[in-house]
This record gives C-alpha cells, structure tokens and sequence, in this order.
C-alpha cells in the first residue's frame, strides 16, 4: 500500500472533529467566526476543569459565548448565543441531545465509515443529579486533542514528556512559557486521577470488571510502574533544582525573580497533584492484588458467554446505547423471524445412526456425508479482513505480534473472534519458514492453510502481492512473558518478512 495511505482513516477521525466545529449551524453574520467563538469556549471550559471551576454548566457555557463574542468586538442576539451554546452540547434538537457524526474512508476496508464524538460531556466529579442539581460539563478527549494539537502537539503526550519538555523551556529561560505548560501536566494528571476514581468505585462495587478491562490489570507489572513514578519523582526534583539555581543566577532581576517564584509556586502544585495520583494508583493495585487473593473464584477463566453478564450488564448497562438501531441488532438475531432453521443436535445424530444402520455395505453412498461435513468451511471472508490488519502492518514494519493487534480499535480486534480458523492460523505460522509462491497457482492446489490465506490476502487486496517471493517466518524472545489477551495465554513470537537472499 502506498505509504500516503498508511493509518488514513485515523488521521481523518482526529481532524473531523475540528473539520466538523460549528458546521452547519445558522447564526447569519456570525457564521465565518463560529470556529473561533468555539475554540474560545473550549479553552475556557479547559481551564475552569483545570483549576476545579465547577462553572461548567449549560447556563455557564452560555456565558461563555457571550463574553466570547464581546471581546471580539462582534454582535449577537439571544437565539444566535443560544444557537451556539446548543452547536456545542449536542447536534440537531435538544430533546435527542444527539452526537456528532462525520464521515471518514477506511483505507483498509476500503470503505466509508460513521465516526461519532462529542465535544463536552457529563464531569461526574461535579454532577448531582440525585439532588436536583443540573449538568456540570467536562471536555471530552476529543476536544482536549484539540486543545493540545493547536499547541503543536499532536500526538497523545505524557507526564514524561511535559517534564521533560517544561526543563527544556526552563534551559532557554522561557519561565513564562514553562509556567503555561505546567498548566497541561496539571490537566494530564487530574484526568487520569478521575479515571482512577472512577475506576476504583467500579471496582469496589463490581470486582469483576477486572476480568472485562484487561488494561486495568496492572497488579503483575506493579515494580515497572512504581520505577516510573519514581522516575517522574526524580524530574520533579530536577526541574526544581534548576529553578533555585536559575534564581541564584538572577538574584538582581526582579522580573526573572516574580516569574521563577510563579513557576515554582506552579511546580510545587503541580509535584503534589503528581504524589496523590501515584498513591492512588497503587493503593487501586494493592486493593486488585487483595481482591484477587481473597475471592478467586471471581477470577477463575470460563469459556462462555454470558448473554446477560457479558452484553447486558458489562455493555449496555454500562455503556448505554448511542442509537436505537445498535439494541435492535442485538436483539434481532434472538426474536427475528428470518433467522434461518437450524436441526436439532438430536435430529442431526439421529440422522447419522440411520445412515450407519441402512447403508453398511455402502462405501460410496458415504463420500457426500463426508462431503458435506468438509463443505462446513471457514468463513474466509471474515479470516481474510482480520488477518489484512496484520499484514498490513507487516508490509509497513517487517515484523508483528498480537501485541500490537491489542492497540487496535475494538471492531478490529472483535474480527479475529467471528472464527476460531483466524486464531489457529496465528499458530500455524509458528512452523517452518515459509517462502511465498501462491499467486500464479491455482488455490486447489494448496495444501498449506498459511498458503490458502495469503493467496485469498492477495486476491482480496492487490496490494499484498508484494508479499510474493518474501520469506515469512517467525521470532521467538524467550525472555519475553506471554501475551494476555480476552483470557487467551499467547506465546510471545512475532511474524516477521525479509526477502529471499539471491
């Protein structure tokens, strides 16, 4: 695939929600300007959730929009400030309170699909509604991305990464910019501290989430997390260092002096924030580790589904619904009268006790029983879209593991699910090397299910016929621990592709 393709459809959902910020809403006059009216409103909404401003309520937010619109020097009536401050909870009319939807092309699937956000939601920590209190908003992640692309940083960052990047301005004496900074490693902090909160009261009141949330399972990696805490302790005490000693070189400067004493007001807030977030995360690994030896039944691995545990209550209960038609595809399949007739298991072996006692001496007259139970074949179709993820990203990087399939989007990873065949192929590649050479045979011809794959890869999606007289084999690290994925215990190997030495 051409490198200008790669990871497409994820670029165009991180710049939809900025392509779709205030579209098609009618203000008249105000319509060049809403973008701005709105970027505007989102800062300020960013920095009241910053410094636990609780303001944040639609009334609030309306505010927001007017004195946006004053400072710059524009003109609006009531119904085009309540027209924007309604733009930015919801789309369409307020008693659906709908979320936004766009568009975007799957460069994979080669189709187009619905991606839907919203810019503010629900803050828990603040809302009341038992009490009859109203609605306090939070930025949504969306919204925060947004924030923090327009400061040129596109990618997710890190506490790490504001450290270090905080020093870096303090090394080119930008302390006012430092101190700004701060402000976004505040943010990173005090939302993966609501996280944690929330988390926790969820794992109190149902322990079992820990078996639906893979990511929240940190007990086993307790030692690497604490070293990073640790590590972020020790930039703290660095990026503190180099404030006293800044302040030992500017002792005569009165005005580096306010903007050192600001910036290290700043860090000591800011260090503090830090330490609580980290006792919190351990004490939450501590009361998993508790849970886990106390009741382990709750833990043991099943291998089935539960319709109301599984869906019900860990999804819909959970989760909600964002429409109507996601309940009905659940439900259909479970009340619809087009389902297709399924025989009985007893009519099936009833069937095959008749055949066994009427045609004995009859060898011939069982090759299309026999036939019949091969023709019960892998879905390809679905096979072939799971394992187009994986070559995909060997085309791209030479090499992959199911490591890196567990960051992929979850419609993604459910693929590898619709047929047990897609799994069993993972371990098929654990084999002797294989040397590519299925496009100009005939599939018939193929005996090696690894060989079938491919060859169905690169009649599904041409750009997988450069796979052909590669070598693909696997890499095994011993010291690597197994990989943890939906209850399935992996070998840590990965797929890798070189080509043929002449």
């Amino acid at each position: 695939m051409n490198e200008s393709w790669e990871g497409f459809a994820q670029r165009i959902q991180r710049l939809n929600p900025l392509f779709e910020l205030g579209r098609g809403m009618e203000v008249g006059e105000l319509k060049p300007h809403i973008q701005t009216i709105l970027m505007q409103v989102l800062l300020t909404i960013f920095y009241r959730e910053l410094n636990d401003d609780d303001h944040r309520r639609k009334l609030d937010i309306k505010y927001m929009v007017e004195d946006s619109i004053k400072q710059m020097k524009l003109l609006a009536d009531e119904k085009q400030v309540e027209r924007i401050t309604s733009g930015l909870l919801y789309q369409g009319k307020e008693e659906y309170s709908k979320p936004f939807e766009a568009l975007y092309y799957d460069e994979i699937r080669q189709s187009w699909e619905t991606q839907t956000f919203r810019y503010v939601t629900m803050d828990d920590l603040y809302t009341n509604l038992e009490m009859g209190g109203s609605i306090v908003y939070k930025l949504t992640d969306v919204a925060q991305e947004m924030i923090f692309m327009s400061r040129e940083m596109a990618e997710e960052f890190s506490i790490t990464i504001e450290q270090l990047y905080s020093m870096q301005l303090i090394k080119n004496g930008n302390f006012r910019k430092a101190t700004r900074n701060l402000d976004h490693l505040i943010s990173r902090v005090n939302r993966l501290m609501s996280k944690e909160f929330s988390f926790q009261k969820e794992m109190i009141n149902n322990p079992k989430i820990l078996l639906i949330e893979e990511e929240w399972q940190r007990a086993d990696n307790r030692v690497e997390i604490e070293k990073q805490f640790e590590e972020e302790k020790n930039h703290f005490r660095t990026i503190t260092r180099m404030i006293d000693k800044t302040k030992r070189r500017n002792e005569e400067d009165d005005s580096i002096q306010k903007e050192l004493i600001l910036l290290q007001e700043k860090i000591g807030h800011t260090r503090q924030l830090h330490d609580r977030f980290a006792k919190l995360v351990i004490q939450n690994i501590s009361y998993e580790m508790k849970l886990k030896a106390e009741n382990p039944s709750l833990f043991w691995e099943t291998s089935l589904v539960s319709f109301r545990e599984h869906i019900y209550e860990n999804m819909l209960m959970k989760d909600g619904v964002q429409r109507f038609e996601s309940i009905e595809s659940v439900l259909s399949p479970l009340f619809s009268p087009k389902n297709e007739f399924i025989l009985p298991l007893d009519w099936i072996w009833g069937e095959q006790e008749f055949d066994e006692k009427q045609v004995t001496d009859a060898p011939v007259e069982e090759e299309p029983a026999e036939s019949i139970t091969r023709s019960r074949v892998t879905n390809w179709d679905s096979v072939v879209k799971a394992w187009s993820y994986v070559f995909q990203h060997l085309q791209t990087y030479r090499e992959f593991s199911l490591a890196d399939l567990s960051t992929l989007p979850f419609e993604v990873q459910d693929l590898w699910f619709e047929e047990s065949e897609t799994i069993d192929l993972w371990m098929m590649f654990d084999k002797k090397p294989l040397k590519v050479q299925v496009l100009h045979r005939k599939e018939e011809t193929l005996s090696d299910e690894r060989e079938i794959l491919l060859r169905k890869l690169m009649m599904e999606y041409p750009q997988f016929q450069v796979f052909e007289g590669l070598k693909i084999f696997t890499m095994f690290d011993h010291r690597a621990e197994p990989h943890h994925w939906y209850q399935m215990k992996i070998t840590p190997f990965k797929i890798c592709m070189q080509e043929e030495k002449r």
